[in-house]
């Protein structure tokens, strides 16, 4: 039976391994500028899921392909009159006004600084399946991947040299 000084560097081979991973993780998890054109048309949006990590800087450019449409971004106070073959749209921020901006927007940026899942959905009513109209937009860093990687190429590695071992003994 091995002793456990012996198991010492295999613990440690799998723990260096799960760590290399982890940074490689934080790496990957850099803030980027990322632009998107949603495009909204009669009860859906396109794209209707956006993934995004924490902290990358968001372009929004809208455009309605058919009837006038809003969209509503949940827990990031924005929302925005889109009006049909324009690559205009109005903004406000809800909790601000109840108007919108007087100047059209080609463009809307922010930082998504808040991880979570927020829904964006049509806030202008635009026909019978109205409220049905939503998309998603995903922000999370996914730092657990890359160390969980690591940490599985090390245990490959460790059981190897376990069992090359033993069987020298």
């Amino acid at each position: 039976m091995m002793k456990i000084h012996k198991l010492l560097p295999l613990i440690f081979l799998v723990l260096i391994c799960g760590l290399l991973g982890g940074l490689l993780g934080i790496k990957s998890g850099r803030p980027q500028e990322r632009v998107f054109e949603i495009k909204a048309r009669k009860y859906a949006f396109e794209p209707n899921v956006i993934r995004i990590n924490r902290g990358d800087r968001i372009t929004l450019k809208l455009s309605s392909l058919d009837v006038t449409h809003g969209l509503y971004l949940e827990a990031y106070d924005f929302d925005a009159k889109i009006r049909p073959q324009t690559p205009y749209f109005w903004i406000r921020h809800p909790s601000k006004s109840k108007t919108y901006n007087r100047e059209p927007q080609e463009s809307y940026t922010f930082t998504a600084d808040r991880v979570g899942k927020f829904r964006y959905r049509c806030s202008i009513g635009c026909g019978p399946m109205h409220p049905f109209m939503q998309g998603e937009m995903i922000v999370e860093p996914n730092y657990l991947f890359p160390a969980s990687i690591g940490l599985a190429i090390g245990m490959v590695f460790s059981s190897i040299i376990y069992f090359w071992r033993r069987k020298e003994e």
